[in-house]
C-alpha cells in the first residue's frame, strides 16, 4: 500500500514539474491573438513549415495550430481547432498549386487565407512568414491587397531565403519576371516590422539565392517599415532548403514574433 501511494506522489510531482515548466516557458513570450501564417515555397508544400512550428510549439509559444489548404481555384478550407481568441495561434498554407509563377495568382491565395480567417475567427492582425517563393507569395498579397478595406493588418514579417528585385539578380530570369509584380511595393508596403534571414553556405550565396539579392528586399520596400533587421546565417546548413530546419533561424523567429 505504501508502495502504491509513493508511486502516486511522483507522478504527481512529475506533472506538477512539467506544468510548471510550461507555465515558465510560456512567460518568455507575448500574449498575443494574432495569428501567424507561415507559406512554403516552390515545389514545396506545408511540410517545410513543420520543424519552424514545432520548436515554437516546443518553446512554449502555442499549442494552437491550423492547416490552411489552397485549391488551385483558391478555394480555402482551415483544419483544425479555432484560432478565435486564442494564443498565438499558427496557421500553416499549404497551396495545391505550389508551382505557380503568377505573382497576382500567388497574392490572392494568401489574401484568400487571411480573408478566411478574418471571416471565420474575427482577426484584426497578421504576422507573416515565408520561404523562398512564399516570399514573393506574401509581398504580392501585400501589394495588391494590403490596403484594401477591412483586410487585417500586418504586424510583423519574417523573410527567409527570399530574394529582391534590385541589386544583384537571382540566376532565374522567370523569378525575375515575377518581382516585376512587386516594383510598386515600396509604396505599398505597411509600417511592419521585418526580419529578413538570408543563407551564406560559401561564396554570399545560399546555393540559390544570391545573398546581395536577399538584401536587395530592403529597396524595395522602401522606407515603409517600422524597423528593418537582417541576419545572415552561415555554413552547411544555412543552405536555401535548410534554413527552414535551422535551430538558430528558429530562435531568431520565435524572439522576433513572440519575444517580450
Amino acid at each position: 500500500m505504501k508502495k502504491w501511494w509513493v508511486n502516486l506522489l511522483l507522478v504527481l510531482l512529475v506533472i506538477g514539474l512539467a506544468g510548471c515548466t510550461s507555465r515558465q516557458s510560456q512567460k518568455k513570450w507575448v500574449n498575443s491573438t494574432t495569428p501567424t501564417i507561415f507559406v512554403h515555397g516552390y515545389g514545396s508544400s506545408s511540410r517545410a513549415e513543420d520543424s519552424m512550428v514545432v520548436a515554437a510549439r516546443k518553446a512554449g509559444v502555442t499549442d494552437i495550430v491550423v492547416q490552411a489548404q489552397v485549391k488551385s481555384d483558391g478555394h480555402v478550407t482551415l483544419h483544425g481547432p479555432s484560432i478565435k481568441g486564442k494564443r498565438n495561434p499558427i496557421v500553416q498554407v499549404n497551396l495545391q498549386n505550389n508551382r505557380s509563377t503568377d505573382m497576382a495568382e500567388g497574392g490572392r491565395y494568401i489574401r484568400n487565407v487571411v480573408w478566411k480567417l478574418k471571416k471565420e475567427d474575427g482577426i484584426k492582425t497578421i504576422n507573416l512568414v515565408g520561404h523562398s517563393m512564399g516570399n514573393t507569395d506574401n509581398f504580392a498579397f501585400l501589394n495588391d491587397y494590403g490596403q484594401e478595406q477591412g483586410m487585417p493588418r500586418l504586424k510583423k514579417q519574417v523573410v527567409l531565403a527570399g530574394a529582391g528585385m534590385t541589386g544583384a539578380p537571382v540566376n532565374n530570369r522567370v523569378f525575375q519576371r515575377m518581382l516585376t509584380h512587386l516594383q510598386d511595393l515600396k509604396n505599398n508596403y505597411p509600417h511592419a516590422q521585418v526580419l529578413n534571414i538570408m543563407g551564406n553556405k560559401g561564396g554570399g550565396t545560399d546555393g540559390r539565392i544570391d545573398n546581395r539579392s536577399s538584401r536587395s528586399i530592403k529597396q524595395m520596400l522602401g522606407d515603409r517599415p517600422a524597423s528593418y533587421r537582417q541576419v545572415v546565417i552561415h555554413g552547411a546548413k544555412a543552405q536555401h532548403s535548410k534554413l527552414h530546419e535551422n535551430p538558430r533561424v528558429f530562435k531568431l523567429i520565435n524572439q522576433f514574433l513572440w519575444g517580450k
